[in-house]
Order: C-alpha cells, then sequence, then structure tokens
C-alpha cells in the first residue's frame, strides 16, 4: 500500500477516516488481499475507512496494471489517501512515468502469496494436460520470444502445480464475504 510522500499517514491506523484506492472488486491483489490484511488489523474497509475501487477488466479475476494504475494516479493527484498495488507495478509505474521519483513511499505489504495459476478441469485429457505442463515449465525468461509472454503475468518462471500456498486469499474472501457458501459471488459490484 503506498502513500504519497508528503502524507502524514505514518502508520496503518493514520487510514481511519481517508479513503484507499483499490484495484478491481475481484483482484487477489490489489483489492482483496490488502482490504482483508486491514481488516485483521482492526480496520473494516467500508466502516473505519472508504474504499474507492478502480473496476478495470472485472470478471477477469483482477486486471493487474489497469486499475492498479488508476488507483495511483489517483494517489498522485490526491483523490486517495493511499493506493493498493504490487510491487511489480510500482516499479512500472516509476519507469513509465506515472510515480514521479520519491513521490510515494510503502505504508504496509501484505504478507507472501501465490498468483498466476493455472488450472484444468479433472476430465481434461491427461497426455493434454502434462504437454501443457511440459510447455509451460519450459519457458525461459532468457527466451526473448517467450519473455514478453511471462512479463505479461509478471513472472520470470512458471513452476510445478500445487494446491497449497492459498491459505492466506482464501482467509480474504471469506473475510471480505466475497464467496457465499454455494460459490456465488456476494461482492456488489460484481456483474452477474
Amino acid at each position: 500500500m503506498l502513500v504519497r510522500s508528503d502524507s502524514d499517514i505514518t502508520e496503518v491506523a493514520h487510514l481511519a477516516g481517508r479513503t484507499v484506492g483499490t484495484g478491481a472488486v475481484d483482484s487477489p491483489q490489489a483489492t482483496l488481499l490488502p482490504l482483508a490484511h486491514l481488516a485483521r488489523l482492526g480496520l473494516d474497509p467500508g466502516t473505519a475507512f472508504a474504499v474507492r475501487r478502480f473496476d478495470v477488466m472485472v470478471t477477469k479475476h483482477g486486471d493487474h496494471v489497469g486499475g492498479e494504475r488508476d488507483a495511483v494516479r489517483a494517489l498522485v493527484n490526491g483523490e486517495v489517501d493511499a493506493a493498493c498495488v504490487i510491487d511489480g507495478n510500482q516499479l512500472l509505474f516509476a519507469k513509465e512515468g506515472t510515480i514521479a521519483p520519491d513521490s510515494v513511499r510503502i505504508l504496509m505489504r501484505t504478507d507472501r502469496y501465490d498468483h498466476c495459476t493455472v488450472t484444468v478441469l479433472d476430465d481434461a485429457g491427461r497426455p493434454e494436460v502434462e504437454r501443457f505442463v511440459e510447455l509451460l515449465l519450459s519457458m525461459s525468461f532468457d527466451d526473448p520470444e517467450v519473455r514478453p509472454l511471462l512479463q505479461l503475468e509478471g513472472l520470470r518462471q512458471w513452476r510445478p502445480g500445487r494446491t497449497s500456498g492459498y491459505e492466506l486469499l482464501e482467509a480474504a474472501v471469506d473475510r471480505l464475504r466475497f464467496y457465499g457458501t454455494d460459490g456465488a459471488i456476494l461482492t456488489e459490484g460484481y456483474p452477474r
């Protein structure tokens, strides 16, 4: 979570009564995880502070560039008091000039989490799945033809799949009541 360098917000508690800019409603990295993190710290989103979402590409599970870029622009322009972004996008926004040098600082970080997951259905053909995994794992960041594909996901490499590592995200969607017990999306603002 970023704040302006000249902000009087020096600790998370100072967000009370302020406005936090986030990514899209379904963005794990720029909405769900940071808002749940703040809730765990005692600041209930929408009650302790206002949330201004930047809903870019909703249903894509959180466009991880557009909504974050809009949130950072709002921060720089003084329209929000803090903005949620991933580290890689903070660096990208500085490189492209969206964030001027030394104009923002980091207020807090969430715990580490997994991202960029590929899943397949249980009835997918085993040979096809094995070939797909083989192709993903063979992608090299050093290959100039492949590098842009990895960069689109903010990756340097794919890793073998696992079913662990999602506890933080599971806790976030539960805490924020994103899904109902039947799997239906409960969050307001999500297309039905």
